[in-house]
C-alpha cells in the first residue's frame, strides 16, 4: 500500500440520503471535496483556512501510525512513505490548496483529487469525495 488506509463514512451516505438529495445533488457537492452537512450544503471553504492549512502542512510531516508519514513542501512536491511491506516504499506526487481543499496527484497524467481537511490540535484527517476518512496526526519537522 502506498497511502494512508480509507475508512468509509457510512454516516455520510446515511445523511445524503435523510437530507433527500438525489444522486446529482450529492455528487456535485462530494466531487468538490466537501461532505455535505444537513443543510444539503457543501463545504464552507473561507479564505482564512487555506493559507492557515497550508502553512500547517508545511510546517508538519503528518504520521499515520503504523502506516507511514507525508510530507508536503513548500514548493508543491508531496513524499509519502509507507511502513508497510519489507523495506516500505517512498512515493512522490504533487500537491496544491484550492481554497480550504488540499489537492494532490501521484503522476503529473492522474486527474487532482481534493480532500476536505480538518485539524483539531494535533490530530487531522483528510476527506476524499466519497467521504472515505484518512486520520493522521501532525508532527512538528
Amino acid at each position: 500500500m502506498s497511502g494512508p488506509r480509507k475508512w468509509t463514512r457510512s454516516a455520510l451516505r446515511a445523511l445524503v440520503l435523510a437530507v433527500g438529495l438525489g444522486s446529482a445533488g450529492a455528487g456535485a457537492a462530494l466531487a468538490n471535496g466537501g461532505a455535505v452537512d444537513a443543510s444539503g450544503a457543501g463545504p464552507e471553504a473561507s479564505a482564512e483556512s487555506g493559507p492557515a492549512i497550508r502553512a500547517a502542512l508545511v510546517a508538519h510531516d503528518v504520521i499515520y501510525p503504523g502506516i507511514g508519514w507525508e510530507r508536503h513542501e513548500p514548493n508543491g512536491r508531496i513524499l509519502s512513505r509507507s511502513l508497510e511491506g519489507p523495506y516500505g516504499r517512498t512515493s512522490v506526487g504533487e500537491w496544491r490548496m484550492e481554497g480550504a481543499l488540499r489537492c494532490l496527484r501521484w503522476t503529473r497524467a492522474a486527474a487532482w483529487v481534493c480532500y476536505r481537511v480538518e485539524i483539531e490540535g494535533e490530530t487531522l484527517r483528510f476527506i476524499d469525495p466519497l467521504g472515505n476518512v484518512s486520520a493522521g496526526r501532525l508532527q512538528p519537522r
